[in-house]
């Protein structure tokens, strides 16, 4: 039996060999391999038995002071170490003397091919895997890493073993802080190699369906420990668009890997999560720490990890950055994450056709499109032919406010590069009324901007008389918003034509300018001066920083979504080329203002938000009249209501308390906003929740003050309104009722229904 202190010996005997390993991996410079003692070391690690274990030594002589019995605990700790070393020491090798087992071959039962060899060293690392502590993996998957692109055609089984193993160990070390990054490091490096993915994406095996389904359990673990997919992206981008020397010559031609497997971008450019109030302020605590750069000591003595979500789509951007569009492998690339974008924004839209601000939803769309407006320089015409209607489409849906100001800028910067695609733009004017419902103001917004639009064009005037239909028929909508977007963007167009003296609407003259007049009058004008409107550079000035913070902060998206042009400073894992331009803002935009307009698509009825704007909040229930005075004068908040929507001041009320019919009710409430009345006293405010009140009042609630008063406070109510000095007038056909084409009405009246 073996004593102590030879197993003691065989332990510091390869410790030794694995300092001498690690020596001289950390300095190749000073060339050892010319020592015929390297040979040697070679040659013994080569040849070893892997895994090789210790028996715990039968201790019988008396003990010592100096001498205690081992106990199993003790010993399983030492053979895990004995067991670390012989990995440290192979790895060494296989990395410093890749053509190890050609040079060795011999004519001896130990004499092994390579891809035996491989076979072998795998099929052990396997095993020490099952018996190493987790804190003592690392050198087991470095050696993976050579072996595994060696065996991966001709032993798959085995490899996707191996990938399933060194996940469960990764996924079991998610809690363990010190040794999860270095271990995650390594899984990702072998299974990620350039070679590995080349060769599972060739077969389109169960390599390939089994590399795939990792890359989306890294983006679920990354969703509760940040950093994970940071560490996967960041590799796989340097290995894809600037690939080393030994991945050169493993591949033709490395990007191909990002096609094959462009998954990983696609989810990287939409990644992140909405925290929790308590992840919010750690997530604000280490970016505060972050931003005081070298001010702070705990950014000098600490390695930067890149660990912030923001980076994953920095680092996705920047790459995609790189790419050229005359590159036909670049090109193809590009166009398939374009592809793939445009259906994660529908597959989201039919998710879930309502969603709030700054919901989880809501802020992936938005990753979306701000992905889609870095790509849009780089796609050609015939491919924006072909997806165009795509983009027209999602115009059509129902977005929160972001996300319809990215549309707008894509559909302007598409026309003002193409004007041949006008025709198609003019199609989206085509559909159903009641179809669209405010989703056209996405367009009319275009409209606005058509001074750009037509830079291209030669043929300018067949394009204003095609505008100025298109908007005249949108001035006469029920809605509101749609009226009042149609009417900014009939002033744009009128501009334009008379600056270019298009003749053919001479005879509409006094109707247009007298209706672009009310514009000037009409709650809602803040649009009028909206930064969307006004900012001409920030439609041509397509910057990192325009997309990814000034637009954010400027559509009032929540501020964790905004990203500051210092990180993408920051991030150095995939660098910028020097001359890249396209960078920062321009000042002016920098400047600006979030406004008070914010327009969501398809009406707020439909999209709940968090806070509603206050020129949409109207609605609010008014406390029954005999219960409570009201703590404004009502007869004031309905002559500033009136001069708001561009009206007379009128004090005509009229109160339908006694009718109860819901499709009577909207009827009545959308003849009475037209004509311009003060108020409708209604007996209950819920019937304004009706399916067919709705059909019928088409938004008139809206904009027309509504005052519950229910039958048994009516009598009350009306003597007030008398004392008031309002005329009770009945609405009513009796013996003495008066002609209605005759009677005079009293400046205030109070026409009782019912």
């Amino acid at each position: 039996e073996l004593k102590l202190k030879e197993q003691i010996r065989k332990v510091v005997s390869m410790a030794s060999l694995t300092a001498v390993c690690e020596i001289m991996d950390r300095k190749p410079e000073v060339h050892l391999e010319s020592l015929s003692s390297v040979d040697a070391l070679k040659r013994c690690i080569s040849f070893s038995q892997f895994n090789d274990v210790l028996k715990k030594p039968s201790y019988t002589e008396e003990k010592s002071s100096l001498c205690e019995e081992t106990t199993s605990q003790g010993w399983g700790k030492i053979v895990a170490r004995y067991v670390c070393d012989q990995w440290i020491c192979l790895r060494f090798i296989l990395t410093s003397f890749p053509t190890l087992a050609q040079d060795n071959e011999e004519a001896s039962e130990m004499s092994l091919s390579t891809v035996e060899r491989s076979r072998k060293i795998l099929e052990s690392a396997l095993e020490a895997l099952t018996i190493l502590p987790s804190d003592q993996v690392l050198p087991v998957f470095n050696c993976m890493k050579v072996v595994v692109p060696k065996l991966l055609d001709s032993a798959e089984p085995l490899c996707i073993e191996a990938f399933d193993l060194a996940w469960k160990i990764i996924s079991s070390l998610s809690n363990t802080q010190l040794i999860f990054w270095s271990n995650l490091k390594a899984f990702v490096h072998f299974v990620f190699d350039t070679e590995v993915l080349a060769v599972a994406a060739s077969a389109k095996g169960q390599a390939y369906a089994k590399i795939k389904e990792i890359i989306f359990k890294l983006v679920d673990m990354s969703t509760t420990k940040t950093g994970v997919f940071n560490v996967v992206l960041s590799h796989c981008c340097r290995s894809w668009i600037f690939p080393t020397a030994g991945e050169r010559s493993a591949l033709t031609n490395a990007f191909l890997n990002a096609g094959n497997y462009c998954e990983l971008i696609t989810e990287a450019c939409v990644f992140g999560t909405v925290f929790r109030r308590d992840q919010r302020l750690i997530q604000d605590v280490h970016a505060f720490i972050e931003n005081l750069g070298e001010k702070c000591a705990a950014n000098v003595v600490t390695e930067s990890t890149n660990r912030d979500d923001h980076y994953v789509r920095v680092c996705a951007i920047k790459f995609l950055c790189l790419l050229d569009g005359s590159n036909t492998l670049h090109k193809m690339f590009m166009e398939d994450i374009f592809i793939k974008l445009l259906h994660k924004d529908e597959l989201v839209s039919r998710s879930r056709t309502r969603y709030y601000a700054n919901s989880l939803q809501h802020r992936i769309k938005n990753r979306v499109w701000q992905t889609l407006l870095v790509l849009l320089p780089k796609l050609d015409q015939k491919f924006l032919c072909g997806t165009l209607d795509q983009v027209f489409q999602a115009g059509f849906g129902n977005n929160q406010a972001s996300v319809k100001y990215f549309i707008e800028w894509i559909v302007i910067l598409t026309l003002h590069k193409y004007p041949q695609f006008l025709n198609k733009f003019w199609d989206c004017f085509c559909f159903d009324e009641e179809k669209l419902k405010t989703s056209i103001c996405t367009f009319l917004s275009v409209l606005s901007h058509f001074d750009i639009v037509l830079q291209n064009n030669s043929e300018k005037k067949p394009a204003l008389r095609k505008a100025v239909i298109v908007i005249l028929q949108w001035c006469f909508n029920h809605n509101f918003s749609v009226r009042l977007y149609a009417l900014v963007a009939l002033k744009k167009i009128w501009g334009m034509c008379r600056i270019l003296h298009v003749e053919e609407f001479e005879a509409l003259t006094p109707v247009i300018e007298s209706s672009l007049q009310q514009v000037e009058h009409m709650h809602g004008t803040g649009l009028v001066t909206f930064f969307f409107f006004l900012t001409y550079s920030l439609i041509f000035h397509v910057t990192l920083q325009t997309i990814f913070y000034t637009l954010p902060r400027l559509s009032e998206l929540a501020e964790d979504e905004w990203i500051s042009l210092s990180k993408f400073d920051r991030f150095t894992d995939v660098p910028l080329p020097p001359a890249f331009q396209q960078y920062r803002s321009r000042t002016e935009l920098l400047d600006l203002k979030p406004s008070d307009w914010s327009q969501q698509d398809m009406g707020s009825n439909l999209v709940e938000t968090d806070s509603q704007t206050e020129w949409t909040d109207v609605q609010k229930k008014i406390i029954p009249w005999k219960n409570s005075t009201p703590s404004l004068d009502l007869e004031m908040v309905f002559q500033n209501r009136a001069a708001k929507l561009g009206k007379s001041n009128s004090r005509l009320i009229v109160v339908a308390s006694l009718i109860d019919k819901p499709t009577n009710l909207g009827g009545l409430c959308r003849t009475s906003e037209i004509f311009g009345a003060s108020a409708l006293v209604v007996s209950s405010l819920h019937y304004i929740q009706d399916k067919q009140f709705q059909h019928l009042s088409v938004s008139a609630e809206q904009w027309l003050p509504l005052v519950e008063v229910k039958p048994s406070q009516l009598v009350d109510y009306l003597q007030q309104k008398k004392t008031e000095g309002y005329t009770i007038i009945g609405v009513e056909q009796t013996a003495k009722s008066f002609d209605l084409t005759e009677y005079c009405f009293p400046e205030k009246s109070l026409l009782l229904l019912g």
